[in-house]
Parts: structure tokens; C-alpha cells; sequence
């Protein structure tokens, strides 16, 4: 695993995107819905546990604050990852 298993969590069932699937189906590539999170670690799990995740601020929010780090450095490090592994 490329982030190693201190950044990374199972994920619930959540309400994601109804739509994402349709783009990568039309343009006949492979498609993928990621979270790379934006809360730390321990409110995440916290979360997780108490069933709270479909309530909690989403990126489209105005309530949505992630924390920068690990955040962006993990946000950077997957989509290289993913563009080198696609892309080459």
C-alpha cells in the first residue's frame, strides 16, 4: 500500500456520487470516487464508529474545514501516484 496503513481507513457506505460512474462508462476508461479525508485521524474513526459519517460537512459545504496536513500532501501523493500508474 503506497500511503501505508497509518494514513489510510476502511470506508463506510456513504452517499457519494450518484453520477461518477456514468462518466468513466461514456468514455469507455476506468473511473474511481476517492476520499482522501480532511479530518484527522482520531474525529474520523470517532466518527465512523457512531454512524455519523452522512451528516458530517462534505466538500460542498460552507462548514467543510479539512485540516491542511496530512490533507494536501496525501491529496499530491495519491494523484501522482494514480497519474504515474494510468498515464504511463
Amino acid at each position: 500500500m503506497a500511503l501505508g496503513p497509518q494514513r489510510t481507513l476502511p470506508m463506510p457506505l456513504v452517499a457519494a456520487s450518484e453520477d461518477v460512474g456514468i462518466f468513466g462508462e461514456a468514455a469507455d476508461v476506468p473511473a474511481v470516487f476517492w476520499f482522501w479525508g480532511g479530518r484527522d485521524r482520531e474525529t474520523a474513526l470517532a466518527d465512523f464508529a457512531s454512524g455519523n459519517v452522512d451528516s458530517l460537512p462534505s466538500n460542498h459545504s460552507p462548514h467543510f474545514a479539512p485540516v491542511v496536513e496530512p490533507t494536501r500532501t496525501t491529496g499530491i501523493q495519491t494523484l501522482t501516484l494514480a497519474a504515474r500508474t494510468w498515464l504511463t
